[in-house]
């Protein structure tokens, strides 16, 4: 076998050994993950009349999304730096939300 036969089968193996060592690990997360089934709600203010959370948006800002449990309407703020405010983006009954 000449040098470069061998340095193939030797790429070849690494590889699958690296594989099997990616597979493993990736098994490791997902079980615990599903074995936790815990809700993570870190950056969620939970009230009975509303609900507060932030999250990135496609834009990359940060966006704040207000559920008002009393009217059964989300709505969706951006902020606006410039004035030192929120704006509001967006106002989504929740009925039309469910209903598509």
């Amino acid at each position: 076998m000449n040098n470069t036969k061998l340095a193939c089968v030797a790429l070849l193996a690494s590889a699958f050994v690296l594989t099997g060592f990616l597979l493993v690990q990736i098994d490791r997360n997902t079980a615990g993950d599903l074995l936790s089934q815990e809700a993570q709600a870190d950056q969620v203010i939970a009230q009975p009349q509303f609900s507060l959370m932030t999250a990135r948006t496609r834009q990359g800002n940060e966006s704040l999304f207000v559920l008002d449990n009393t009217r059964g309407v989300l709505m969706v703020y951006k902020p606006n730096f410039g004035r030192q405010d929120l704006e509001i983006v967006k106002v989504i009954p929740m009925t039309d939300l469910f209903r598509r």
